[in-house]
């Protein structure tokens, strides 16, 4: 069922106060179990080795190197590349609940709106992992200043975790998202900490939920070895014309499959415009050099 104004207003009121929403709803029925074999399959590739766009155990940003690799993974990359044959995940990334929550999210209309990520965390299957605190896109080494600084841009993106199975990986600062890291913060992400942290809150989700933050919310990933995981993870952006901002963030993670001639007509035509809008930014950023948002 479509969200209403007033609820999709509390939605945006509750992200902008504390850096995150958790909403219900969010997986249609009829595509559930199919993104959960789906999910599945695409996990037994990377672990099997067929699959080389993958997140790795112990390096938390791209690239991975195949010595990187040799440490398991913890999650699968470019879930809608034709390679790996598994539509449903456009389908859904294409639904117009998903669609309508992120533009009210990022203030703009689902015209606005760019094709980017979409990802699969996993459990691992080798040992417990956790990822140090951190926000995506401020440097740890960042000083105060900088800080101040890279907390003013305007991202132009709204990131979620979507859980197949309930899910308490992620946990999170509430409202760190606006604000300096405190010393203790700067220093745990600075050494790769993941320990516990004042305030922190652990985002549990139910089979289903979806949780939206704010990519620059002081948060770590913490995976247990014992429990499934397939969770849904992504994003879309809403670049202004001529904005560039989100190369930094975006580009590093390998999107050239989308600017196949043929990438095009296997997604749902609700995505074709946002595809578009990616391709072209991307062909305008060919040779232009792209400070990443981070190194490791």
């Amino acid at each position: 069922m479509p969200f209403t104004p007033s609820q999709l207003d509390e939605i945006v009121n509750k992200y902008k106060t504390d850096g995150y929403v958790i909403i219900d709803g969010l997986i249609p029925d009829n595509l559930y179990e199919p993104l959960c074999v789906a999910a599945d399959n695409v996990t037994a590739k990377a672990q099997q080795g067929e699959w080389d766009d993958i997140r790795i155990v112990g390096k938390q940003f791209p690239p991975w190197s195949q010595e990187d690799r040799k440490a398991g993974v913890w999650g699968v990359q470019s879930l809608m590349n034709p390679e790996l044959d598994e539509s449903v995940f456009a389908e859904w990334y294409g639904s117009d609940d998903l669609l309508d929550v992120s533009a009210a999210l990022m203030g703009v209309t689902r015209n606005d709106m760019q094709f980017e990520l979409f990802n699969l965390l996993v459990n691992p299957t080798e040992r417990d992992y956790a990822l140090s605190w951190h926000r995506d896109d401020v440097k740890a080494t960042a000083t105060a200043e900088e800080e101040t600084e890279a907390l003013k841009i305007k991202h132009h993106t709204i990131q979620w975790n979507v859980a197949l199975y309930d899910d308490e990986c992620l946990t999170a600062v509430p409202r760190s998202h606006n604000r300096v890291r405190t010393s203790e913060e700067r220093k745990a992400n600075l050494e790769g900490g993941w320990g516990d942290m004042p305030g922190m809150q652990t985002l549990s989700l139910k089979k289903g939920q979806g949780v939206f933050y704010n990519n620059n919310i002081l948060h770590v990933g913490k995976y247990n070895l014992a429990v499934k995981r397939r969770t849904l993870h992504g994003c879309y952006g809403s670049p202004p014309a001529g904005d560039t901002s989100r190369a930094r963030n975006l580009l590093q993670h390998g999107l050239g499959y989308t600017a196949d001639p043929g990438f095009k007509a296997g997604v749902p035509q609700s995505l074709w415009p946002m595809l578009d809008r990616l391709n072209a930014f991307q062909h305008d950023m060919e040779g232009k050099p792209i400070e990443y948002s981070q190194d490791d």
